[in-house]
């Protein structure tokens, strides 16, 4: 799983982690737009994004076998 994604809003973007998604919906005033519920962002968060495009961005970080590496540096300083 990739465990963040990030996505346009309609002013600006954001990060979200992948794994508090727990619902989308098509909103309802811009169908160009879907509304992401997650656990930082109860009251939803508006999205720049069709909900079938965001599905399929969700979905392929759910399942993708991405692996994040972490390198050390010669001073001992870790970046992630």
């Amino acid at each position: 799983m990739i465990d963040l994604m990030t996505v346009k809003l309609p002013m600006g973007e954001a990060i979200l982690l992948t794994a508090e998604i727990g619902a989308a919906v098509s909103d309802l005033n811009n169908p160009n737009f879907t509304v992401v519920y997650t656990d930082t962002f109860r009251e939803g968060i508006t999205i720049n994004m069709p909900i079938a495009e965001f599905y399929d961005l969700w979905l392929g970080c759910l399942v993708s076998d991405v692996e994040l590496i972490e390198i050390e540096f010669p001073d001992g300083q870790e970046v992630h």
